[in-house]
């Protein structure tokens, strides 16, 4: 069980680096592969953020940015093991 770092309740729930890059969660300055984020606080955020009118062209841009990380994290996780 860890610490939520939002709200510092115990949680089980951890969040990757990548999510929080999509959602902007810049107030997290510490670089580590996983958060523990609540499911609490991880759904006011995105739900805050959403509701800022964001762009959908920008959202959507963003969402292919960070898949891209995702498949190069894949072809590099390859590579070692090959």
């Amino acid at each position: 069980m860890n610490t939520c770092e939002l709200c510092q309740k115990e949680t089980k729930n951890v969040v990757s680096y990548l999510e929080l890059e999509t959602w902007e969660f810049d107030f997290l300055k510490e670089e580590k592969d996983f958060y523990s984020i609540c499911f609490e606080c991880f759904d006011h955020h995105t739900n805050n953020f959403i509701d800022k009118e964001v762009d959908l062209e920008l959202r959507k841009k963003r969402a292919s940015m960070v898949n891209r990380e995702i498949q190069e994290e894949i072809e590099a996780i390859l590579e070692v093991e090959s």
